[in-house]
């Protein structure tokens, strides 16, 4: 969630001989500054939190200390975690689950947010600032914001595509003709709903089973060098150049990558918990409120609300109406300030008791961001509970309003998870598009779903006004 293979600094820059642009000093990061109940100021190191919030005084590895984990039950040389509680057996659970209405119950849901390009400004009148200035404080922090575009984890920016291709399109010979295109921004890996490696966050010394840190920072020489910028975030640090040059060499994980999760892919029974929906703090559009911090309790209460039961390796969802907000013109949105898990020493034990392999939520962390553990502060503790300790995948900015919609409808909660990110070498991130394969007892006459992947009858939460930002009528697209 924090950090990506840039912030290691791709490329050394030493022998570019072939700058091929005049670059002035970049310009300075800004600090960006978010309320959790206080603002709290963050400072922008390389592609991570690095320094984090100043008042974090809490020692995560003492914290999670005598909590169970899952190094070395699988060998030494483990990379893959709890991919290793997943087989033909939960596939076939999942297949169960999808399968219950018949061949013309089944409703199919992808999870991933459309990647629009547009930008989530601070302060949707300053459509150049892209994080609040440095003289921003706790009485004008310029979030939240009624801005809306493609959320992402500050400092990381939208993609934007664009055409490579003549206007017309290339006229090939005969009479073909045709365009082609690519990403002409920096595209983060996680800067869009992605699965987090085992090896993107740690703390100590070690990432997941005991591999150490350096292993983290493993350069790759390629015989051919390419352009391409080095080592920057979206917004470069000062004197930092951002133009183009030589990369023949990058530094990324050389163990517990994402490419583990890319080459085998997770097929398995998954469960809804829409938290959203269940919990009394929640709006008139089932959305929880910024700052909300979503407990165990909640988890089994919303699970008890909806008749459904986490079972032995089950994929977990955990809906809070977070990503739909980012595209709600009407709502406010605070990246710093989601709502999100929060750690307890029973909910790390509930998960690792029950082999969750996989969780997923429809916010930028699954946790939340900041959170406060018997006093003391802590930045996102569970990504070391769950990543580095229990090896279990983190899957974040999910799209879950259809799939909430239609599970409320007819209160079918557990489906059919399948899905894969981008087998992307040593990448500590990967972008993924999740595909539900769901049971309905609303079947459409002729078997078949809408075209929008949830059904002509299923409501989306997404708001109808998010084709201000080009985001399509639900809020999705």
């Amino acid at each position: 969630m924090t950090g990506d293979d840039s912030g290691h600094g791709d490329g050394d820059g030493e022998g570019a001989e072939h700058e091929r642009c005049d670059c002035g000093a970049g310009v300075a990061r800004r600090d960006f500054v978010r309320g959790c109940g206080a603002a709290m100021a963050f400072a922008a190191v390389g592609s991570s939190l690095g320094a984090a919030a100043e008042e974090a005084d809490g020692d995560v590895a003492a914290l999670l200390e005598d909590l169970p984990d899952n190094w070395g039950r699988w060998g030494e040389d483990d990379e893959r975690g709890a991919l290793n509680l997943l087989g033909s057996e939960e596939a076939y659970r999942g297949l169960t689950a999808a399968l219950r209405g018949g061949d013309g119950g089944i409703e199919q849901f992808t999870l991933q947010l459309s990647m629009t390009g547009e930008v989530i400004n601070p302060d949707p009148d300053d459509p150049d600032t892209i994080f609040p200035p440095e003289d921003a404080d706790e009485d004008d922090p310029q979030w939240p914001s009624t801005d809306t575009g493609d959320p992402a984890f500050p400092p990381r920016t939208p993609a934007r595509r664009d055409n490579t291709t003549p206007e017309g399109g290339s006229q090939l010979a005969g009479g073909v003709a045709f365009v082609d295109d690519k990403f002409v921004t920096e595209a983060f890996l996680q800067g869009t709903t992605h699965l987090d490696a085992l090896g993107h966050a740690w703390y100590g010394e070690q990432i997941y089973n005991g591999f150490d840190v350096e292993t983290t920072e493993a350069t790759k020489e390629f015989e051919t060098p390419l352009l391409g910028t080095k080592g920057i975030d979206a917004v470069p640090d000062e004197g930092e150049e951002s133009c183009l040059s030589e990369v023949s060499e990058t530094a990324g994980l050389e163990k517990a990558d994402a490419g583990v999760a890319g080459s085998e892919g997770i097929a398995a029974r998954a469960v809804l918990l829409d938290v959203g929906r269940h919990a009394e703090a929640s709006d008139e559009k089932g959305r929880l409120p910024l700052g909300y911090e979503v407990t165990l309790e909640d988890l089994r209460a919303t699970a008890e609300a909806q008749g459904v039961e986490v079972e032995q390796r089950d994929v977990l969802l955990i809906r809070t109406g977070s990503i739909a907000r980012s595209r709600d013109p009407e709502a406010e949105w605070a990246p710093l300030d989601e709502p999100g898990l929060v750690f307890s020493e029973d909910l790390v034990e509930w998960i690792a008791e029950r082999d969750v392999p996989y969780v997923g939520a429809d916010n930028l962390a699954v946790e939340k961001a900041v959170q406060t553990v018997d006093g003391d502060t802590y930045v996102i503790p569970l990504h070391g509970a769950l990543l580095r300790d229990l090896g279990v995948y983190l899957n974040e900015i999910l799209w879950l309003e259809d799939l909430g919609a239609a599970c409320a409808r007819d209160g079918i909660y557990d489906f059919l998870f399948v899905g894969a990110p981008l087998n992307v070498e040593r990448a500590s991130g990967s972008p993924i598009n999740p595909l539900v394969l769901k049971e309905t007892d609303h079947p459409k006459e002729d078997g078949r779903t809408g075209a929008d992947g949830g059904g002509d009858d299923v409501e989306s939460d997404g708001d109808e006004e998010g084709d201000e930002d080009g985001s399509g009528d639900d809020g999705k697209h």
